[in-house]
C-alpha cells in the first residue's frame, strides 16, 4: 500500500514540476524575481510553425534561437515549436502568468507580421 501511495506521490510531483516551469535558455523564468515579461510571436512563412521568444529582461535579448520559448516534456527536453501563438499565450498561461495587453505589428517589406503580448504573473490569494 504504501508503494502505492509513494508513486502517485511521485507522479504528482513530477507532473506538476514540469508543467509549471517556463524555460528559455535553460532559465526557469518562474523561478526569477520578476513580475513581467513580454512573449512574441512570428510566423515566418504562411502555414508554418510560430516562432515564440520570452522577453524577461534578459541581459542581451534578441530574437534568436537560444531565447525561444518551447513546451517541455514530463522529462524536462524541449520538444518542436508551437503551431500558433495562442498556443504560446495558453500555456504561458498555465505556467502562471496572465496577459495584461497586447499589440500586434504588420509585416513591412521583409520582415514578419509580430504579436506582443506583456504578461504578468498571476496575484496569488
Amino acid at each position: 500500500m504504501m508503494k502505492i501511495v509513494s508513486t502517485l506521490f511521485f507522479l504528482f510531483v513530477l507532473t506538476t514540476n514540469a508543467t509549471a516551469q517556463l524555460m528559455v535558455n535553460r532559465v526557469d523564468v518562474n523561478s526569477l524575481d520578476i513580475q513581467y515579461c513580454q512573449l512574441v510571436g512570428e510566423y515566418r512563412n504562411w502555414g508554418g510553425k510560430a516562432t515564440i521568444y520570452l522577453d524577461y529582461g534578459q541581459d542581451n535579448f534578441q530574437r534568436v534561437a537560444y531565447w525561444e520559448l518551447r513546451r517541455i516534456d514530463s522529462l524536462g527536453k524541449y520538444t518542436e515549436r508551437f503551431n500558433t501563438v495562442m498556443q504560446a499565450v495558453n500555456y504561458v498561461e498555465k505556467a502562471g502568468w496572465e496577459v495584461v495587453s497586447f499589440q500586434v505589428t504588420h509585416a513591412t517589406s521583409g520582415s514578419y507580421d509580430q504579436f506582443i503580448y506583456l504578461m504578468r504573473k498571476k496575484q496569488r490569494p
